[in-house]
């Protein structure tokens, strides 16, 4: 019995081989014109499978251990050194409630007016683009140009502090946000973005993303969402989000919808803990080719960002770039907040220019 299943997976990992190695050598981005919807669906999921078969090792450790990938949190007073352990997460400190004024007896209380929410102190953007992956994992084109012109707005337009990771591995990838997480106050605005491999893990729902140091053999070398979320929580800006262009990045959006369509009332926004996720596809592969060497998802965001008025909401851009997004490739970017990160209900990003 045995000898019949090495047989088979044998076989199957002949049949595959080609595949795989087709994921090293790409063509331009759709030398013969963006493909058909159907086409295109097919050739995602070719690759998806080949994806599945190239790290069947490493799926197969994560089911025996499901915190293979996992980073030990710090412990308490640790400084966290070259990505060793994941800051530990600090309390944001709340809003103050409302004070009622003591009234004389018999009277009713009087409320005192809320006071204004203070504005935003300092921007900061840490982007991680990773293009430059080693064999058997294929390499990847667009994400550096990506991050690379996504920070070019967040500075120009909207007044960020923008730091750009290339070809991060899993130590350098943590001690980035661990070192945004020790320099950000609570005043502040956070905005992550990575774009690279991702992958996940349909029996569990688990989502990982693939640093350029990661293996096919092990997931010690992958991050999990899990480990995602702890850095999120360990991060104290209460204006937090974290836009995710890789494969099944959408599992991060997956703890509670943002609403639509509200008006923005930036006052209240701002007095409130938002932690949002903002993925470039649901459960299914994305595409990292698109146009004008972008990826089809970022394409949409650069130019979002670039003609949005001076204050949007992160769900405003969501709404724009999903639509862009949607009419020509079968991907569905998605929008989310993480409560287990602090987000309070009602709160969402703002993108605001300085005044």
């Amino acid at each position: 019995m045995r000898s019949k299943r090495l047989f088979w997976s044998g076989l199957a990992v002949a049949l595959m081989a080609p595949l795989v190695q087709a994921q090293m050598i790409r063509p331009p981005a759709f030398m013969g014109g963006i493909p058909g919807m159907a086409q295109f669906q097919s050739i995602q999921m070719q690759r998806h499978q080949a994806r599945t078969l190239l790290y069947r090792e490493a799926l197969e450790e994560l089911r025996k251990n499901p915190a293979a990938a996992d980073v030990r949190e710090c412990s308490a007073g640790q400084v966290p050194k070259a990505g060793e352990c994941l800051a530990r997460p600090e309390p944001v400190a709340a809003v103050a409630p409302t004070p009622v004024i003591e009234a004389p007896a018999a009277a009713v209380p009087v409320i005192a007016p809320p006071a204004p929410a203070a504005p935003v102190a300092r921007r900061f953007a840490i982007l991680v683009g990773n293009n430059a992956y080693a064999a058997p994992i294929p390499a990847l084109e667009t994400p550096i140009a990506d991050v690379s012109q996504i920070a070019s707005v967040l500075q120009t337009r909207f007044g960020f502090e923008t730091r750009i990771v290339k070809d991060a591995t899993k130590a350098k990838l943590i001690e980035a946000l661990n070192n945004i997480a020790a320099e950000a106050k609570p005043e502040d605005a956070v905005l992550l973005m990575y774009a690279g491999h991702g992958y996940l893990m349909d029996d569990i729902k688990m989502g990982y993303w693939i640093p350029v140091d990661a293996s096919v053999k092990t997931a010690q070398g992958w991050i999990s969402n899990s480990d995602i979320s702890k850095l999120l929580s360990a991060i104290r800006a209460r204006q937090l989000i974290l836009i995710s262009d890789s494969c099944y990045s959408g599992s991060l959006t997956k703890e509670q919808k943002v609403a639509q369509g509200k008006e923005i009332k930036a006052e209240e926004i701002l007095k409130q803990r938002s932690v949002l996720v903002f993925s470039s596809g649901a459960d299914e592969p994305v595409s990292d080719e698109g146009k004008e060497g972008h990826s089809i998802f970022a394409w949409n965001l650069i130019k979002t960002l670039q003609s949005t008025g001076s204050l949007t909401a992160g769900a405003q851009i969501w709404s724009v770039v999903s639509k862009g997004v949607t009419k020509e490739y079968p991907q569905q970017p998605q929008y989310g907040a993480v409560v287990s990160a602090g987000h309070t209900e009602g709160g969402d990003f703002l993108f605001q220019t300085p005044k």
